[in-house]
């Protein structure tokens, strides 16, 4: 599964952030509470090359748009994630441990987005399919 070349844009992700919160208005702070990320997060993923996927997709829910818009050539379609009054997305670990074959080792291998979407783009399904709504 390694080398498929298909990478989540985290500096792309950032720059549409960055857009809208802009658009709207809103400190990094209030964006912050919005989302339930730290600001200094949202901010890191301008020069990140890999973050803990539930930050990254609860702030691509917050754009309301699907995940693949920031993965490089993505192959599959991707579809949006849950409604913020649905709860907090959250990756279910357990699906991407579960279709992550590439790793001996997939139990003891952290979230991030970039294995979110290793393991989503070698499975052909979306990055959507491999999280879960938690409350609040």
């Amino acid at each position: 599964m390694q080398g498929t070349g298909h990478r989540f844009d985290l500096g792309e992700l950032f720059r549409a952030v960055d857009d809208a919160r802009t658009a709207q208005g809103l400190s990094w702070s209030a964006l912050s509470n919005e989302v339930r990320v730290a600001a200094t997060t949202i901010r890191r993923f301008s020069t990140a090359s890999d973050a803990e996927a539930d930050g990254v997709l609860a702030v691509v829910r917050w754009l309301g748009v699907a995940p693949e818009v920031f993965i490089r050539d993505s192959r599959v379609e991707g579809e949006g994630l849950a409604a913020p009054s649905d709860g907090m997305v959250r990756v279910d670990v357990a699906a991407v441990n579960d279709a992550d074959d590439d790793h001996r080792n997939a139990q003891q291998q952290r979230t991030t987005i970039q294995r979110v979407t290793r393991v989503a783009q070698h499975t052909k399904r979306s990055v959507a399919s491999f999280t879960r709504r938690t409350p609040w």
